[in-house]
């Protein structure tokens, strides 16, 4: 089953938490499966009791913005993948910070393809991805330097 979007009316997938279109936050899908499951019309709203007509949720106002005009910020993972990502290349972590980093940053990537992350935290999501790759590739380059010139004998 798919939802609409109250902003741009844009239907998105029944799991996904942000509009594929103008990543708006959908809200909660309230009803359930069992209001679902009686063949009532279902348009996403929350209905106060079984057998009820929906109602718009939230009175038509969307409580999770409350007027501010923006379409939320980046999400916790794609600050932290950002983070792993400069912390590895700076702190020369290697594969310690750089992996989770990465993983962090696909994860949230893949999370937005599917509107279930905000637009917002694409970029730092792919410093996240990239960023972590790099400078995990960078730091192991560095440390198979330093162990292979400090097996070289000095006398030579």
């Amino acid at each position: 089953m798919t939802r609409a979007c109250s902003n741009c009316n844009q239907l998105n997938p029944s799991d996904a938490s942000f509009c594929l279109n103008c990543s708006s936050p959908l809200g909660p899908t309230v009803g359930g499966p069992a209001y679902q499951q009686q063949n009532q019309p279902y348009v996403g709203g929350q209905a106060p009791y079984v057998g009820a007509p929906p109602q718009q949720f939230g009175g038509g106002q969307n409580f999770g913005m409350q007027g501010s005009g923006t379409q939320g910020g980046a999400s916790g993972r794609a600050i932290g993948s950002a983070i792993l990502a400069v912390v590895t290349l700076v702190l020369c972590c290697g594969p310690f910070t750089g992996i989770p980093g990465a993983i962090l940053g696909w994860v949230e990537l893949e999370a937005i393809k599917k509107g279930q992350a905000p637009e917002a935290g694409r970029w730092l999501a792919q410093v996240g991805l990239w960023g972590g790759i790099a400078a995990t590739v960078i730091s192991s380059v560095i440390t198979l330097f330093l162990l292979l010139f400090s097996a070289i004998p000095m006398g030579m």
